[in-house]
């Protein structure tokens, strides 16, 4: 068994993780433009958003132990959620987000 050989192997890993990621991001932004191209996946887009509460702040009140803390950093988690649904938007095409944001086409009071 050669010594040298899971040294030699960590670049082969790592050139494998990285074609995987960009092959996941690929089919993430073909999915997001799927979604653009139907009334429907833009309201699924537009009610992701809404629950991911991205445009909301939130403060917290008390001290470091009262449950509305553990809320607001339930609350951050999601909030990351939505925001990189708004970054993959984004990349996908510049022209996704501004369009899902006019709601006059399909909005259905979400």
């Amino acid at each position: 068994m050669d010594v040298f050989a899971p040294y030699e192997q960590a670049p082969q890993r790592e050139a494998r993780s990285q074609r995987q990621g960009a092959l996941l991001d690929r089919r993430l932004r073909a999915a997001v433009d799927t979604l653009m191209d139907g009334p429907d996946g833009r309201c699924l887009l537009r009610w992701l958003i809404q629950v991911c509460q991205c445009f909301q702040a939130l403060v917290p009140s008390g001290d470091g132990d009262s449950p509305e803390v553990h809320r607001l950093v339930f609350a951050e988690g999601r909030r990351f959620v939505g925001m990189r649904l708004l970054r993959l938007l984004q990349e996908a095409d510049p022209g996704h987000l501004p369009r899902l944001l006019q709601t006059k086409e399909d909005d259905h009071g979400i």
